[in-house]
């Protein structure tokens, strides 16, 4: 009758273990560390060039953002990045927030 509150215990070790697999993945792989580099490199000049428009302001503020994000702190912003980004684009959550309700009620 108490199994209610396992599932938040899942759900809870199942955003640590996708928090944590991005820096473990690109550490023991250096291709899919490239990769990931890359693809947060072309997204920040994407973004940043999509709200400034194309101008020198924008080379300059992608660069700062690259080198902060990118080159300095990869691990945490590729982390970040597949924590959130991805799982709000698959609505992922909106599907825990649903099975929350069905199962925990007030």
């Amino acid at each position: 009758m108490n199994e209610k509150g396992f599932l938040i215990l899942y759900i809870l070790i199942a955003f640590v273990i996708l928090a944590i697999l991005p820096p473990v993945v690109m550490k023991l792989f250096p291709p899919a560390d490239l990769l990931m580099r890359l693809f947060l490199t072309l997204m920040i000049f994407a973004t940043v060039r999509a709200h400034l428009g194309s101008s020198p302001l924008t080379i300059i503020i992608s660069a700062a953002l690259i080198y902060l994000l990118v080159i300095k702190h990869a691990y945490i912003v590729s982390s970040i990045y597949i924590f959130f980004f991805v799982l709000l684009t698959l609505n992922f959550l909106s599907v825990i927030v649903w099975g929350l309700s069905r199962v925990v009620h007030p």
